[in-house]
């Protein structure tokens, strides 16, 4: 089964964060598994200098795997595109949604949060009406 992917996309401070979070809440909820994809346009590094997993990545690993008693983690020491970071979560695991907050790709379906421009493929300008959003993202996981 394919995860149904949705984006979601508006200037800063529109809540989009906060939206995911709210649809991540109601669907984990109903037993649905959701993989989250954060897009930003800022250079962000999550791994810190000098600690093992960053010496790895500086000796020239493309791939560092930190794996502890709560959590595992996956550095990909590389820019990838969505589609390939879709790929690899669908190896990870089976998902029933991923969300992409700053979504831009034509071929992902998006949701519109605040008065922006819009993006090819936004099938819903967000307007509050949650039980809307959700039962529209519910139509698309059946679908599926």
């Amino acid at each position: 089964m394919l995860p149904a992917i949705f984006g979601i996309y508006g200037n800063s401070n529109t809540g989009k964060t906060s939206l995911i979070i709210d649809i991540i809440n109601k669907l984990s909820e109903e037993g649905l598994k959701i993989a989250c994809i954060k897009i930003s346009d800022k250079k962000i590094d999550i791994d810190t200098k000098g600690k093992d997993s960053w010496k790895y990545a500086n000796a020239g690993s493309k791939l560092v795997v930190i794996s502890s008693k709560n959590e595992t983690d996956l550095i990909i020491k590389q820019k990838e595109g969505i589609k390939k970071i879709i790929k690899q979560i669908r190896n990870i695991d089976n998902f029933d949604l991923i969300l992409i907050e700053g979504a831009r790709e034509s071929f992902i379906p998006k949701i519109k949060i605040g008065n922006g421009e819009n993006r090819e493929n936004t099938i819903l300008t967000y307007s509050g009406n949650f039980k809307q959003l959700i039962e529209i993202i519910k139509m698309e996981i059946k679908r599926r």
